[in-house]
């Protein structure tokens, strides 16, 4: 996902680079493979970071950021193109955001990694806290007392 989304925003700046319709379809055919991976991911990408109880949630919220940029990108690119007389600086800066984004996706991976390790630590001192009148032996796999911590 992350490769697909920084890769969308490298062909969007190569659109100006292209000398005839030919670079523009190869270009526009790549924008769409990636736009379609980026797409796909979406959800299995929300059910792993948020749960399956608040990932439609979590894709309608992205939707709607992700509806911003494409609302507003428009206007700013024809004031873009009244203030330097063509389209080329649009190009480019529309595909700057996605080379961040895809930055900041690559991280987001080791912040949770992040939190699910400090949240096992912190619930295995809770554990630790609570058995601490168990003698040695008592938790093995089969044992009375094992059933009844359960």
């Amino acid at each position: 996902q992350v490769a697909s989304f920084m890769l969308l925003g490298l062909l969007c700046m190569m659109i100006p680079q292209c000398q005839g319709f030919e670079g523009v379809i190869v270009i526009c055919l790549f924008l769409g493979l990636c736009d379609g991976l980026f797409t796909t991911i979406m959800a299995p990408t929300a059910f792993e970071l948020v749960g399956p109880m608040q990932a439609s949630q979590a894709i309608g919220y992205l939707m709607g950021l992700m509806a911003v940029p494409m609302t507003a990108g428009t206007p700013i690119a024809g004031y873009l193109n009244d203030y330097f007389g063509n389209y080329d600086a649009a190009f480019y800066f529309a595909g700057v955001p996605p080379i961040i984004g895809g930055l900041v996706l690559s991280v987001v991976p080791l912040v949770h990694q992040r939190m699910l390790k400090k949240q096992r630590l912190d619930s295995g001192k809770d554990k630790m806290l609570v058995s601490e009148g168990v003698v040695n032996g008592e938790l093995l796999p089969g044992s009375p007392a094992s059933e009844a911590h359960m």
